[in-house]
């Protein structure tokens, strides 16, 4: 049992981020926002207690090719922003399967 609350999921989601950005479930999720194509932020409905946290970060889609996380930001206590790009393009892509998990 971990009496301090640390080393467990704080926030996760799984969503759709073709056309609409659709959440399909999550959990100390408030929103997520659609920056640009490819380009992702997750918005936290209660904040971190600060930015020391590790985003594990999987995607997919299912048109096939080549994907690649172009970039990370560091996150902040009120979300996490990610980019997800065509292989060595460095042009945005949607993905259709994208899943955040947050830990602490």
């Amino acid at each position: 049992v971990d009496v301090n609350n640390t080393r467990v999921c704080k926030a996760w989601v799984n969503f759709n981020g073709t056309g609409v950005v659709a959440e399909r479930d999550s959990f100390n999720i408030s929103s997520i926002t659609d920056n640009s194509t490819g380009n992702y932020t997750i918005n936290f409905t209660t904040a971190m207690e600060d930015a020391n946290y590790c985003a594990n970060i999987t995607y997919g889609s299912s048109t096939g090719g080549s994907l690649q996380l172009r970039s990370i930001t560091r996150g902040t206590t009120a979300g996490q922003r990610f980019f997800i790009t065509a292989d060595g393009t460095g042009t945005g892509v949607d993905t259709d399967e994208n899943n955040v998990s947050i830990f602490r």
